[in-house]
């Protein structure tokens, strides 16, 4: 298993969108059984599992592994993950001062900035990164190998955290 953290896994699964920034998603869900956030990052070609230690603090610790991308591991979510482009004055107008509810014209740029087309970043301009989806449980869908790589990713976490925070469990 190759175990990724921080950079090297930001940076292995940035150089798979940068080579097909189509159909990918980002899935994550509270773990059935190690009491962290498990995530799947998929693409046309390549999948990460991640465990997330937290979805509450700024900077939570992530690690993962690349996986056999299939199908079953794919999310339906009508709107790929991706980079979008966006206009300043979008930024702007969407995050602008009506207050909550958002207008029928804020809900609609939004909208309409979820239906554009995925790009790869460039330097420079702005860009919006998403959706990442959040279940409340993950399908079982893993295989045997998967669930191997799951509970080693956990094993690893459990590790990592008992060596940052001595107190922990």
């Amino acid at each position: 298993m190759k175990l990724l953290s921080g950079e090297g896994l930001r940076k292995d699964i940035l150089e798979s969108y940068f080579k097909n920034h189509k159909e990918w998603s980002f899935v994550i869900s509270p773990s059935p059984e190690h009491g962290f956030y498990d995530a799947i990052v998929s693409g046309p070609d390549e999948a990460w599992m991640l465990k997330i230690d937290s979805l509450f603090k700024p900077v939570p610790i992530v690690i993962g592994s690349p996986v056999e991308a299939e199908p079953r591991l794919k999310s339906e979510n009508p709107f790929p993950y991706g980079y979008r482009k966006v206009s300043r004055e979008l930024v702007l107008r969407t995050l602008g001062g009506e207050g909550y509810p958002p207008s029928d014209k804020r809900l609609a740029s939004f909208l309409s900035l979820l239906r554009s087309e995925t790009v790869v970043p460039e330097g420079g301009g702005h860009y919006a990164e998403g959706p990442f989806v959040l279940t409340s449980s993950r399908k079982d869908v893993l295989s045997e190998k998967q669930k191997e790589i799951d509970d080693q990713l956990a094993s690893e976490m459990h590790r990592l955290l008992k060596t940052r925070y001595p107190a922990y469990g």
